[in-house]
């Protein structure tokens, strides 16, 4: 079992380390991110739109978009792809 993976943060990828969390991914990718969604600022939406918590697992592939808050959940935004 390889012991990295890489997931999407916004489109760009970011190999981590299996285990890890949200919140480490969002690290690695850019702090000031990660900062603005303990803060309240931002959220974190999987590729479906929905929000997934800081604490949340991850899985080799998964993509995730940084939104800022009281922007409504599955809403298209530059950035995510457009679904087929």
């Amino acid at each position: 079992m390889e012991s990295r993976i890489v997931v999407f943060i916004n489109g760009i990828p970011v190999t981590i380390h299996r285990g890890m969390q949200v919140q480490h991914a969002l690290i690695s990718h850019d702090q000031s991110l990660y900062d603005a969604c303990r803060h309240g600022e931002m959220h974190v939406e999987d590729e479906d739109g929905f929000r997934v918590g800081l604490e949340g697992a991850l899985s080799d592939g998964t993509k995730l978009y940084t939104r800022k808050q009281g922007r409504g959940s599955r809403v298209r935004g530059p950035g995510r792809p457009k679904k087929e």
